[in-house]
This record gives structure tokens, sequence and C-alpha cells, in this order.
């Protein structure tokens, strides 16, 4: 996964049953260290995480959850500094959506080298603006919860080519306005191809693996077998990408061999004619 990028997109449910809940933020923290112990990174939305918190104190978004656990990470680390997180975020966040232990993670994790900032203007940060930004800085999506927005998120990965992995959890959404991952994940096993274009047979065979739903398996499990599945997918494609880039090129040098051998074919009959006198 070395220098991909991977976007977490959902929400849960204030309703959203504390074991849930637990389950949910287990999997993101132990998907972030995986994800950074692959070579890869994280893309962000920092919003006003207070205004999500439900009547327990918990935030339903995971974006700071997942910029916590990458601080935690690179306190540790003896890996070279490398961008672990791109974030989107509107250019008055940090006066307007941080609250003051944001703001200090923030700081520490772009004095660190490790968080590059992609901002949208205030008059322009929209739904659609932040979630097509999102998805043009992601490689590969997990879908966790969330609505509407989550799985329209899922079809514009899809319709870049990127991997979609939604997983089974029952976390509800922030917005309550639908069943994004959980509607995405019905369709992954319907039309798998459609998520992950190189190595669909194989998520297939490993659909029961991933299920977060129950604690039938353990989120950090969940966690690793979801970063092996993106990076095979990742891999496949690169590769297809090279091996594309390869052809078109030697096309390319094919058409201008022949060209020029045609130009040079055309030069030596003018020469002969020249020499005969011919006109």
């Amino acid at each position: 996964m070395n220098g991909k990028y991977i976007l977490v997109s959902g929400t849960a449910s204030r309703d959203c049953p504390q074991q849930e809940l637990d389950i949910a933020t287990r999997f993101v923290q132990s998907f972030t260290a995986e994800v950074l112990k692959a070579g890869g990174g994280l893309v962000v939305l920092l919003g006003d995480e207070n205004r999500t918190k439900g009547a327990d104190g918990r935030p339903r978004i995971f974006d700071w959850i997942i910029l916590r656990a990458v601080e935690e990470y690179v306190g540790v680390t003896t890996q070279a500094p490398r961008i672990h997180v791109r974030a989107v975020m509107a250019d008055d966040a940090w006066q307007s959506r941080m609250d003051e232990g944001n703001r200090r993670t923030f700081g520490n994790l772009q004095q660190r080298g490790v968080l590059e900032v992609e901002r949208i203007r205030r008059e322009r940060f929209t739904g659609g603006e932040y979630r097509r930004t999102e998805c043009e800085l992601a490689d590969g999506l997990i879908a966790l919860g969330g609505g509407k927005g989550t799985y329209s998120v899922g079809e514009e990965m899809m319709e870049l080519g990127k991997p979609v992995l939604p997983l089974d959890l029952k976390i509800g959404a922030l917005s309550e306005d639908g069943e994004g991952a959980l509607q995405l994940h019905k369709e992954l096993q319907s039309n798998p191809s459609d998520f992950f274009p190189a190595t669909h047979g194989c998520v297939i065979n490993q659909v029961e693996s991933l299920s977060l739903q129950g604690g039938n398996h353990q989120a950090a499990s969940v966690a690793q077998i979801a970063v092996e599945i993106l990076s095979r997918e990742l891999n496949r494609g690169s590769a297809r990408e090279s091996r594309g880039i390869r052809r078109l090129f030697g096309n390319a040098e094919r058409a201008v061999n022949r060209f020029l051998t045609a130009i040079g074919v055309l030069r030596a009959i003018d020469f002969v004619k020249q020499l005969f006198g011919g006109g």
C-alpha cells in the first residue's frame, strides 16, 4: 500500500448502541495503524467533532479518531517522516470547527510533517464539493455506517475505478437519512466487480471474515484483512496501469517508426525521380 491513501467514510447514529459504537471505534483505530504500517495513509474530513456527540459524550464521526490514532502512531514509530494524512477542511475550520484538544492534535501532526491539508473556501464548502475533493485525494474507500453521503461517495469512487470496501456493522447514520455502508455492502455481494475490478473473486471469498456485526470477529482482525484486501486490489490496479502505459508508449513508438519509415520511402522516391529527370 506504499503511497496509497484510504478514505474512511461514514458516521454513527446518536442512538447507536454502545457495543456497536465500541466495535466501530476499535476498527477505525486498528485500521489506521494497519494502513500506516503498510506504508499507506488516510484521507479525512475535519469538521466540528463536538456537534456530533451523543448523550454519552462520544463523537459519531471517525475523522478525529483517525487523527488521534495517527498521533499515537507517529509518537512511537521509528520510520522516517512522510505524509500520513490528507485532510480536507473549510478554510475557517481552525477557528470555528476545532476545540482546543483537536487543534493541539492538528498542530502536532502538522509540525511533525505528516499532515497535508486541502482547504476549501467556506463559501464553497458544501457536501458535494468536499466529497469530490475526498474522492480525488483517495485511492480507496472503507465505508462504515453513514447515510446518503456515504453512499454517494461510494458511487463516485467506483465511477473513478477505485476500490470500495463497505462493512456490515449496523451503527446507523448521524443524519438518519439512509443506510450508506449497509446498502453498499448488499450491492458488493451482488456486483463485486464494480467494487473490486481486479480482485473481486478473492473479495467475495472473504466477505464473511470481514463481518463486524454481532461481534463475530475481532475488530483488529477485520482491520488487518481489510488492509490486505485493499492492498491486493491497489497493487493489481497499479500493475495493470503500468502495463497499459507501457502498451500506450509501445504503440506510439511503433506508429512514429512507421511514420518515419514512410517519410524515408517518399524521400527516396523523390530523389530517384530527380536523379532521372522525372517530374
